[in-house]
Order: structure tokens, then C-alpha cells, then sequence
């Protein structure tokens, strides 16, 4: 075929095929129902008015008269932006019905289920390519806003003046059918016997707060008569009780209503007095007549003691204690010497306990029942020696801390321990550990580094309180970076000894001594642990190298002057401290160790060693036996003692005899918690504990 004919068979083709565009009225019909609100779409516009009542929920149902066919649509309402408006839903019959329609507009109290409230219906024949327009007015009465119409409305509110009462409410003790079921006050319990709270018996019935509560008849006064002996207690006023008979312990208001004491019958006025430690007859005297109270002597034993009142209640017998075996008890460990017993009706004195055996009273650390420990000693009194105790033999175990000379140290924590110097050198060990920490800076308040000379430590903190020699005091910590800060003394010398106390405030009361100009004077002091200037009493004569006490109010302090030693007693707030009388003329002394306000030792040059009682200082022929320059003492009691010396060497007694180590250094200083917890620091960095090094 030429190309030309083929060409024009095309053109006719293209003008055989045109485009159909659906119409506006095309699509509504395909979508039924509108978008609620829409106000230009669908064939009919239905528009839905509640007057009255808010709806739940609206239903909107077409039908098609000719196949019956119908379309639906819900409609949310209350608690929507809908709500006390008027709806307007759209409407377009599918392209299969006919424009004849019947549309139904039925509301609901809350969703579209079951029965509505009021239903309205409305036929139409619609006209392509018009819109028609249709209203509904549907009224039912919510008078009471609940949500719920009346049922004279079509609603299911049996009360709709009261927004409390309507289906599902919560049934309430009112007498009134609150969820419109039909019965009152069902499940409460209502009319069943019941007990007041002040026990009186009734029937339950529905109280003024829509509570149940129980209902009995009026009550009336009376008084407790709880002893059932006649008189009423008048202190607690007429109380309400339950109408009919009295109970057995409540009496008519008439009554006596005098009784004192309303818990015994045999106390009311005119009862007899007895001798009891009560007011019988309630006059305001106790047991009178029988003076109770008198000094008194025991028949048997002759102890004295004061009268009391018999069993019998009628007459007064002697309390006195009987006499007891009573045995001194001198190293406080509540455990007495059983060979030294005394019977005795009292204690003779404070040092004397009830209970025997120990087998060394001299050391608090060893009595029936103590726990063994590494000491060398029978702790516990079974005849048996450490026991397993010992981390090898016990003995003095040394270390090198540094390379200068350690003078003094304290103790804290549970195996805390600080030790001072030669040229500012402070070192410190943390409870637990096995090895010393250095503190770095000098101390010193020009251009040269002082000599540290004496510590006290806080036994919680660990905060060390350090003296030194020209006139240093100073406050470290184990995080300490320099020697800061300072609390110079009102008077230059060097600070030998601090004794310190920690109060439960969280403060501190230290007490020093001092030597002061180049040793021809001594000083004392009391220090609050803070950076101002500390006033020093001066002593002339008199320097002093230590200090102990066991309390702030007892303290002692010695030194030397004139070639012999002598003691100063002092305490808080004591700005002039006084010379002890009595002391032995011995050599100069170097340290004291107050063990208790009845012991205490002090120790000094050419072997000096002396104790005190309590009342007085005695020399000791005792004492180690030797001629060293002594330098420091710790005891635990009075039989176990330890002093060091200058010499190098370490006494020790255990009760028995003095025994001595020689350590290869001059020693300066002694401390320890317990004997087998025991340092001592010396020359050339020698730091020594026994009875083995920690670890």
C-alpha cells in the first residue's frame, strides 16, 4: 500500500478517540458521604442540630427506596470541636440507586452502639447537578450535664437533676439508686449488726458523708471505774458509754469520783496505808509512817544499808549488800588478782572489781578471756604462750625511712603512724600499709630548715600537729604539699613534746612544752590547732622536753634544771602550771607516759625512772637498771613497760624482770596501740616495730 492512503487511515483513527473527564457531581457520588464539615460537597447537605443534650455520637444512615440498599456513617460528637454546633455531613447516592432516599439521623448518649436516644428520618428525591439542603433538630433533655439523658427523653438518666447519679456511677450509702440499676445502696452492707467504736451494739445505715456507719442509741455519761473499787477516776472527766446497764467498770454519775490511782483497787481515800512505795490513801504521801529510807545495819553481817518495805507490805526490813570477795584490779581491765581478794558489805575503792583470776594484773591486755596476740605473754591466762599469733618470732623489725634522724612520732587510725625530724623530714603510713610516704617542703620560717621535734596526731583524721625547734608549730595532713601553715608561739624556743585531745565538736585542744632561750627557761602552752600567734607561760630554770596526760584536766610535764629533773602538773585552761612536790632528786628528766590518773612513769638521764601512784613520785629501784640516758617510755600497765635510750638500747618488763635489745642506733622515741603494735624511731632513718613489720 503507498504510504500516502496509510497516512490518512491514521488521521481518521485520532479523530474517532476523545477524552472524558468525570464531573464534580460523578465523584461525590462515588464517595458517598462526605468529610464532616464540608460544606460544598455531596447532592444533599444534612445538617444536625442537638438541643438540650450533647450527643456521644451521631449516626447518619441513607437508603435507597428502590433497592433498599443502605450507606452509614458514625460521627464522634461530644469531645470533639463538633460539639454545640451544628453538623454538616455531605451526601451523594452512589450511581447505582435512584434519587429517591429516606436518610435516618439517630444520637447516642456516648458511642454508637445499642439503643439511641432519638432517632429522626426524612425522605428526598435528589436532582442531578443540584444540591439540596436538609435540617435536623434533635432534642432530648441533659439537664444535669452528666453526659446522660433523662429517661423521660429517651436517655437512660434515672435523676438527671443530680450529675452524680446515672448508669455506671459508683453506688454511694444515700438512700438513692446512684447507677440507675433499679436498687438503692446495693452492696453496702446496710441494716446488718454492727459494734460502735465506743463498742455499743446497732445496725449499719448511711451516714450524712455517703458513708456507712453504725447507728446505735444515745449514749450516757459515767466514770471509769477501772479497779473496780468503788471510787471513779475524776482526772478523766465523765465519759460516754452505751445506753441500758452499766458495764462493770463505769459508775453512775453520783458516784465517789476521787480515786488517785485508778489502776489498783486497794487505792481510794480511806484505804490503808501501806508500805508498798504507793499513795494509798490518797492523801500525797508515800508509804508515811514507815520511814522508808533510814539508815539501817544488816544483823547478820553487820553491812550498813537503808530501810525498805518488806514482802508483806506492812513494816520496812534492811537493804544492805551482802558481803562479797572484792579484788584489786589494778591495770583496769575489769579482772582482779584472785590472791588479793578482800571481803567486804561495799567496794573498798575504785580499783577493786567482783571478779578474780587474772594472771597479770599489771597488764591490761592480759586476763581470762582476752584475745591471744603476739606479745610473748599468756594473754588469756591458759598457761600458753602467743598461740599462733606470730608471723615468725616476734621481734624488733627495722627499716630505713630516709637518711636523717627521726624524733618523735604519733600514732592514729589502725596502724597510722607519723614520724618528724632532723632537717623538716615528715613521713607518714596509712592504716594497713607496710611502707612510709614522704611530706615534701622544709619547714622553716626563714632560710633555714628547723628541726621537727614533736607530733601529736588527731586518732580519726589523721591531721598531725607538728612542733620544731625555733618557735615552729605547724598543722600537715597526708596530702600536705608544704610545710604551710604556721602558728608561731608568742615566746621562740623549740617545741619537745604535744599531748592533744579531740573534742566531739571536731575540734582539738593540744597542750606543748617547750625549751626556750637556748635552755636556760621552759614554757607550756595550750593550742587550738589554728594559724594565730599561742601565748606561752615561761618557766625560769625549768625547760621542759614532755607531756602526757589521760585527760585535759590532767597532764603532767617534765624537763630539767639545775642538774635534776622536775614535774609540772597542769590542764585546759590552766595558763600557769605547778610544780610537783616530792619529786625524787634524780637526774634530768627526758619523757613521761600517764597511763592511768594512778600510774604513770617518767624517765631521764643516768637511768632515771620514776612512777607515779596516783598521790605521790617515787623513785623506782625497779626500773631497768642501768645508767643510759633515757630517752622515751610506753607503758600498758604496770607490768609491761618499755624505754628507750640514747645508747641504743630497749627495755622491756614483762612482771617479772627487765629484759634489753640492743638496736645499733641512739633511740629518741616510743609509741605503740597495743604490745604487739610498738614503733620506735632513731638515728641515721631507723624506724623499728614490733613484733614484725607490717604488711
Amino acid at each position: 500500500m503507498p504510504r500516502l492512503p496509510l497516512l490518512w487511515v491514521s488521521m481518521l483513527a485520532l479523530l474517532q478517540v476523545h477524552c472524558t473527564v468525570p464531573s464534580l457531581e460523578d465523584l461525590w457520588r462515588e464517595q458517598v458521604f462526605c468529610p464532616v464539615g464540608a460544606e460544598d460537597c455531596g447532592m444533599l447537605r444534612i445538617q444536625v442540630e442537638a438541643r438540650g443534650f450533647v450527643p456521644g455520637c451521631l449516626e447518619i444512615v441513607a437508603k435507597d427506596a428502590a433497592s433498599k440498599e443502605t450507606r452509614a456513617v458514625t460521627v464522634p460528637y461530644r469531645g470533639t470541636p463538633l460539639a454545640g454546633k451544628t453538623l454538616t455531613q455531605g451526601f451523594s447516592p452512589p450511581k447505582a440507586w435512584s434519587l429517591e432516599v429516606a436518610v435516618s439521623v439517630q444520637a447516642f448518649e456516648h458511642e454508637c452502639m445499642g439503643t439511641g436516644v432519638i432517632t429522626k428520618v426524612r425522605e428526598f428525591v435528589l436532582s442531578e447537578g443540584k444540591t439540596s439542603d436538609v435540617e435536623f433538630t434533635l432534642e432530648a433533655t441533659d439537664a444535669d450535664g452528666d453526659g446522660y439523658v433523662s429517661t423521660g427523653t429517651g436517655g437512660t438518666d434515672c435523676d438527671d437533676e443530680v450529675a452524680e447519679v446515672h448508669p455506671g456511677a459508683p453506688e454511694r450509702c444515700n438512700y438513692t439508686d446512684d447507677d440507675c440499676d433499679g436498687e438503692q445502696d446495693e452492696g453496702l452492707g446496710l441494716a446488718q449488726a454492727c459494734v460502735s467504736e465506743a463498742g455499743c451494739t446497732g445496725f449499719t445505715v448511711c451516714g450524712g458523708a455517703g458513708e456507712v456507719t453504725c447507728f446505735t442509741s444515745p449514749m450516757q455519761s459515767a466514770w471509769a471505774d477501772e479497779d473496780g473499787d468503788g471510787h471513779g477516776d475524776g482526772a478523766r472527766g465523765p465519759l460516754l458509754v452505751c445506753a441500758g446497764p452499766l458495764p462493770p467498770n463505769r459508775l453512775v454519775m453520783f458516784a465517789p469520783h476521787d480515786d488517785c490511782d485508778d489502776t489498783h483497787p486497794g487505792v481510794h481515800p480511806g484505804a490503808q496505808e501501806l508500805c508498798n512505795g504507793r499513795d494509798d490513801n490518797c492523801t500525797g504521801g508515800i508509804d508515811e509512817g514507815f520511814n522508808v529510807g533510814t539508815a539501817c545495819t544488816e544483823d547478820k553481817e553487820g553491812c550498813p544499808g537503808v530501810t525498805r518495805c518488806d514482802a508483806s507490805g506492812n513494816g520496812v526490813e534492811c537493804d544492805a549488800p551482802r558481803a562479797a570477795a572484792w579484788y584489786p584490779d589494778e591495770d583496769s581491765d575489769s579482772f582482779g588478782r584472785t590472791d588479793a581478794g578482800v571481803v567486804s558489805c561495799l567496794q573498798p575503792d575504785a580499783g577493786f572489781v567482783r571478779q578474780g583470776g587474772d594472771c597479770d594484773d599489771g597488764n591490761p591486755f592480759t586476763h581470762p578471756g582476752a584475745p591471744e596476740i603476739c606479745d610473748e605473754q599468756d594473754n588469756d591466762c591458759d598457761g600458753l604462750t602467743d598461740q599462733g599469733t606470730c608471723m615468725g618470732a616476734p621481734g624488733w623489725s627495722a627499716r630505713s625511712v630516709g637518711g636523717g634522724d627521726w624524733y618523735a612520732m604519733g600514732l592514729w587510725g589502725s596502724g597510722g603512724v607519723w614520724i618528724v625530724g632532723s632537717d623538716s623530714s615528715r613521713a607518714w603510713m596509712q592504716p594497713g600499709a607496710g611502707g612510709f610516704t614522704f611530706t615534701p617542703g622544709k619547714c622553716s620560717l626563714d632560710a633555714t630548715p628547723r628541726t621537727l621535734a614533736s607530733v601529736w596526731v588527731h586518732p580519726q583524721t589523721g591531721t598531725a600537729y607538728i612542733g620544731g625547734t625555733d618557735g615552729l608549730l605547724t598543722v600537715q595532713t597526708p596530702t600536705s604539699t608544704s610545710c604551710a601553715p604556721f602558728a608561731p608561739p608568742s615566746a621562740s624556743g623549740s617545741t619537745l613534746g604535744l599531748k592533744g585531745f579531740a573534742g566531739v565538736d571536731g575540734g582539738v585542744v593540744i597542750f606543748g612544752v617547750a625549751s626556750l632561750s637556748n635552755g636556760a627557761s621552759g614554757g607550756t602552752f595550750e593550742w587550738d590547732g589554728g594559724s594565730v600567734t599561742v601565748p606561752v607561760q615561761s618557766y625560769l630554770n625549768r625547760p621542759m622536753a614532755g607531756v602526757d596526760g589521760v585527760s585535759p584536766d590532767l597532764l603532767f610535764a617534765v624537763g630539767t634544771g639545775g642538774g635534776r629533773g622536775h614535774i609540772l602538773r597542769g590542764g585546759a585552761g590552766k595558763a600557769l602550771w605547778v610544780s610537783e612536790t616530792g619529786v625524787p632528786d634524780a637526774g634530768g628528766l627526758n619523757a613521761i607516759d600517764v597511763v592511768t590518773p594512778r600510774l604513770a612513769y617518767a624517765v631521764g638521764d643516768n637511768g632515771t625512772f620514776l612512777t607515779w601512784n596516783g598521790s605521790a613520785w617515787r623513785s623506782s629501784a625497779a626500773g631497768p637498771g642501768t645508767v643510759d640516758r633515757l630517752t622515751g617510755v610506753l607503758a600498758f600497765g604496770a607490768n609491761s613497760i618499755y624505754v628507750t635510750s640514747e645508747e641504743g638500747r630497749l627495755y622491756r618488763y614483762n612482771g617479772r624482770s627487765w629484759s634489753s635489745s640492743s638496736l645499733g642506733v641512739s633511740l629518741y622515741a616510743i609509741d605503740g596501740s597495743r604490745p604487739d603494735d610498738v614503733w620506735v624511731v632513731g638515728r641515721f632513718g631507723q624506724v623499728f616495730h614490733y613484733p614484725s613489720w607490717p604488711r
